[in-house]
């Protein structure tokens, strides 16, 4: 079993989670590997949930793009995208609940 990444609402309710989560640990092996680089993204804990809130979620769509535009292992990018996609959905937009969280799922 490997990592997961998912949206969830206050309520526990999930939004939408990756479909192919195969890229994500080795995203999150690379981010551990610098993390002055990547600071937000280094702590993630590949054994237990790591929650991001819809405020450090904008700061590790930084970190995320940064990934995008410098890793040469598709896999890698392919997660980065794949998770940039899923935290669009803390953003504030009408109708949207404001209490977003971005959870990843360690193994």
């Amino acid at each position: 079993m490997g990592m997961s990444v998912e949206v969830r609402e206050y309520s526990g309710a999930v939004v939408e989670q990756l479909t192919d989560a195969a890229g994500v640990a080795s995203l999150c092996s690379l981010a551990a590997s610098e993390p002055s680089r990547y600071p937000l993204l280094s702590g993630v804990d590949p054994y237990d949930d790591t929650w991001f809130n819809s405020r450090q979620t904008a700061r590790l769509e930084t970190e995320l793009q940064s990934i995008v535009e410098r890793s040469k292992d598709e896999s890698v990018r392919a997660a980065a995208q794949a998770i940039l996609q899923l935290a669009s959905l803390l953003e504030a937009a009408p109708r949207r609940p404001h209490h977003r969280q971005l959870l990843f799922n360690g193994d």
